[in-house]
């Protein structure tokens, strides 16, 4: 049977302690019966606490001690965790399968229970995986772990974040070279169909290879998470040339920000650039081809067996730069990679006189073109029809 109700005064006894002011401090026994431990009220408590420790099956601290929730090792923990972030933040393919990775590691390592995982742990942690990556890379796998452990707070199996205390390393600064337009080309004759359509998207929408990768050769709408073209029944004219549709391209580094989505005119250029890139090979992407014999043809990075993986077109075009001895000076990390072309793309468009920030989905725009999705109303940067002159 559960004490009855305390006066205030009496708040702070023990259960089944009770005061009278004629007999002094009864205990409740188990038996149902009643007997007088003590005048004094700190004795009492004493006597109370330890009676229903021995008696009752334990006191608060026993309970905090043997506390079997405590006990649940954090790994368990991880993949609902991960399953609600990515259910919250909505990362792109690319994100979530990076963080699939970063959890199996978290969960190889963190076997405790979260209430036991010290600043000294996530240093080991740390240590163990990634001591030898950049500094950058250094503080993007820091920031996954202190992400997953604020998760972890919010359902009750942490009280505090050690992740959060750990010091950041220093950015780096950027150490490959800019590419320059003859690099460009050189690359670009000795590529392959597949890299060269990959390269010329990039030059002239001044867009990554995740969002490259990703274009499609028809889309009814432009829709959120996809990249890919809409045609116009009838061309367009504007002062600069024919416009035959439009380029949606939906960026998954800012995937959440208004500049994120971005209008491009399919232009005389980029229309021969899709043109081009038709082979005999049936795919939606424009950037495709074949995988190889006896090769694995499914991946969570792609959704068709002729996508590439965005990753093996920024090594392939690495590859071509080494065999024709481009950079040889440089050492490796210091080379050029794919990514430049973006930035190669941005100063030839500065050169010609147009702002590359919008183009890129860096910033805003006040030129917006609305779409309707699901019933909400998202806006797409619209930008300008122009056309990357090499030369």
């Amino acid at each position: 049977m559960a004490p009855r109700k305390r006066l205030n005064k009496n708040r702070d006894l023990p259960p089944f302690l009770y005061f009278d002011k004629n007999a002094g401090y009864q205990l409740k026994l188990v038996n149902g019966k009643r007997k007088i431990i003590s005048q004094n009220r700190t004795e009492a408590i004493i006597i109370a606490n330890e009676y229903n420790r021995i008696k009752r099956g334990g006191s608060l601290l026993d309970d905090l001690i043997n506390d079997t929730a405590s006990k649940t090792s954090f790994s368990s923990l991880v993949d609902k965790i991960i399953e609600r972030m990515t259910a919250d933040k909505k990362p792109g393919t690319s994100v979530v399968s990076t963080w699939i990775n970063d959890a199996e590691r978290v969960k190889s390592y963190f076997t405790m229970p979260g209430e036991e995982i010290t600043l000294s742990d996530v240093t080991d942690y740390m240590n163990h995986f990634h001591q030898s990556a950049s500094n950058n890379v250094y503080n993007r796998k820091l920031s996954f772990l202190e992400l997953v452990f604020d998760y972890a707070k919010d359902t009750g199996h942490m009280l505090t974040n050690p992740a959060a205390l750990k010091i950041k390393k220093p950015k780096e600064a950027k150490k490959r070279k800019a590419l320059d337009v003859n690099a460009f080309e050189k690359i670009r004759a000795a590529a392959p169909l597949w890299l060269k359509t990959a390269m010329d998207l990039t030059m002239q929408t001044t867009h990554a290879v995740l969002e490259v990768s990703r274009i499609e050769y028809k889309l009814k709408k432009a829709e959120p998470g996809r990249c890919g073209c809409i045609w116009y029944k009838e061309p367009l004219t504007d002062q600069h040339g024919k416009i035959y549709g439009e380029l949606a391209i939906h960026r998954q580094k800012t995937y959440k920000s208004e500049a994120s989505h971005v209008i491009i005119p399919i232009n005389d250029t980029i229309k021969a650039i899709i043109d081009n890139s038709r082979d005999n090979t049936v795919s939606p992407y424009v950037v495709h081809k074949l995988p190889k014999k006896n090769s694995n043809p499914t991946s969570a990075l792609v959704n068709h067996i002729t996508q590439i993986v965005s990753k093996n077109i920024s090594r392939e075009f690495s590859n071509v730069r080494d065999q024709l001895g481009l950079y040889s000076n440089l050492k490796p990390e210091e080379r050029p990679t794919y990514h430049e072309i973006r930035g190669l793309s941005a100063r030839l468009i500065k050169a010609q006189g147009w702002d590359p920030q919008t183009r890129m989905g860096h910033s805003d725009s006040k030129s917006t073109k609305v779409y309707t999705e699901f019933g909400k109303q998202i806006e797409w940067v619209q930008v300008p029809n122009l056309t990357v002159n090499l030369s």
